[in-house]
């Protein structure tokens, strides 16, 4: 039998739950067996953890986060691998023993074919994020839980895992899908943002005080302006799926060259720039390098800014000039202390040995 929550799943998808227990009972689930919970042993889960590892390393911060804000609710977090076996699970003291009983430890899996419908499980099928309320588990063992979860994607879109929240059914909150899709975000923006560290990345939003938040537009290109990724913001705020993009360049993304951003974010380095989607909606935007290959390196941002330059030259009849490179020289206004620096700095040109400007 098919329980309806009274707090739909997803709106919009009416049928989520009822496809998920016609899936249980095609793998020959039965909702009265007593289900297998026997975790991983050590070795393998440390295995898994290993494969892991980018995975945990910025989901902890987020989960401790997400742990705070709903303590003392009878609940647990918990961080699943793409298969829906869990990595890591935080909650409170006095629900761990519950948790223990219906297996929300790590090493356990919750895919949906060895659990039937749950939150984790089903998220991970559907893709989206899910809410799976009480009645609505397909094994009776589970009905005791409501469970909200999100699935996690790597930088290409990839599912590479899910964040989870499961509790005691009376004290199911309806806000508490929205914060798991809040924290799951956090982490894809975590993980975004190591995977391109060494990108060109632009930040964009319709609203210039998103920039910088959750809900922020994040785009990666390499130095020559190939489209490398986006975030899940950057995707809606764009409209377009993550593989139509790969083939765009960035002035169809834009509305202007890459080479003339370039130029404007080195002429002035963090201000606001403002560009227009395809669908032509106008947003605010700021551009970012990597300190070490485009600011602090004359050659590496000369050879972005050239290739840039270049290949708008093929595509435009007038192409941007670059902006001129700061240099030494030009950093010497008169000042008796700053020229005894600049003369010290000199020296060390060429002999790979780091140098620190504060102020």
């Amino acid at each position: 039998m098919v329980h309806r929550s009274v707090t739909p799943p997803i709106i919009g998808r009416p049928d989520v739950i009822a496809q998920a227990h016609a899936r249980s009972l095609e793998v020959g689930l039965r909702a009265s067996e007593t289900p297998d919970f026997h975790p991983l042993r050590r070795p393998a889960l440390r295995e898994l953890l290993e494969r892991n590892q980018s995975l945990y390393t910025h989901a902890l911060p987020v989960m401790e986060t997400l742990h705070a804000q709903i303590v003392d609710t009878q609940s647990m977090v918990l961080l699943t691998d793409n298969h829906g076996v869990i990595l890591h699970s935080l909650g409170d003291s006095d629900f761990v023993e519950k948790a223990n009983r219906v297996a929300l430890c790590p090493g356990v899996s919750w895919a949906e074919a060895d659990r039937g419908t749950n939150a984790i499980g089903t998220a991970l099928i559907d893709g989206q994020p899910t809410v799976v309320h009480a009645g609505e588990h397909f094994l009776h063992a589970n009905r005791i839980l409501t469970c909200s979860c999100a699935p996690i994607a790597d930088p290409f879109g990839r599912t590479i895992g899910a964040l989870d929240v499961s509790g005691d059914t009376r004290g199911f909150h309806k806000h508490t899908l929205a914060l798991v899709r809040m924290s799951a975000q956090m982490i894809e923006n975590h993980l975004f943002s190591n995977q391109f560290v060494d990108a060109i990345r632009i930040h964009f939003h319709a609203r210039a005080e998103f920039i910088g938040t959750l809900y922020e537009g994040l785009a990666a290109f390499a130095p020559d302006g190939t489209f490398l990724s986006a975030n899940r913001s950057a995707l809606f705020q764009f409209g377009q799926p993550l593989g139509e993009l790969l083939r765009q360049p960035f002035d169809a993304l834009f509305g202007v060259t890459f080479a003339r951003v370039l130029q404007q974010v080195a002429r002035a380095p963090g201000e606001s720039i403002e560009l227009t989607l395809p669908s032509g909606v106008r947003v605010v935007a700021r551009g970012e390098f990597a300190a070490p290959r485009y600011v602090g390196s004359s050659e590496g941002f000369a050879d972005a800014a050239r290739t840039a330059t270049s290949n708008g030259a093929r595509a435009a009849a007038q192409p941007c000039e670059m902006a001129p490179l700061a240099t030494l020289e030009t950093l010497d206004t008169g000042d008796a202390t700053v020229a005894a620096i600049l003369r010290r700095v000199a020296k060390l040109r060429g002999r790979d040995i780091p140098i620190l400007v504060l102020g």
